[in-house]
């Protein structure tokens, strides 16, 4: 596997249709169907920012490379209120392994990625959230060592 920053919003919008497919499939009523139009427009805009970043990881040990992950990382200052302290933390957006590759060990190898690339900035929160169906990220993130230190629960109020 060779690991590259993209800036291909283009590229983007083409993955995002698995990322997006899978949330929409959980929470039918909560996240939209794909659109690589307007998803296109959101990584124009979010590729923007230079402390967003998206690293691909690509099998080149194929007769054609193929993506086979891809992790979005947003470095983010949050500024101290009345009610806490401010922290700069590494964001995670995203963390996508292909249906090809998964079961293959790459979280593993893209959470130390993310742990990596906070070490170099000398950032010492890595932060990252999940929807609470989605057991398999669940676990996962709870082997790599990821504690869950606040909630959101929501209702729905029938307005008929």
């Amino acid at each position: 596997m060779k690991i590259i920053e993209t800036k291909d919003a283009q590229l983007m919008a083409k993955l995002s249709d698995v990322m997006q497919n899978k949330h929409q499939e959980l929470y039918p009523d909560f996240f939209k169907p794909y659109n690589e139009k307007e998803i296109l427009h959101h990584f124009q805009e979010t590729f923007k920012n230079p402390k967003q970043q998206v690293f691909l990881w690509i099998d080149d040990q194929q007769e054609t490379e193929q993506i086979a992950a891809y992790l979005w990382l947003e470095e983010e200052a949050l500024p101290e209120t009345v009610y806490r302290y401010g922290y700069t933390r590494l964001y995670v957006h995203h963390v996508l392994i292909m249906p090809a590759y998964q079961g293959k060990g790459l979280s593993k190898e893209l959470l130390a990625f993310a742990d990596n690339f906070a070490k170099e900035r000398a950032i010492t929160n890595v932060e990252l959230h999940y929807w609470s169906q989605n057991e398999i990220a669940k676990n996962v993130y709870s082997q790599f060592g990821y504690e869950v230190y606040t909630e959101i629960a929501y209702k729905q109020i029938a307005n008929h």
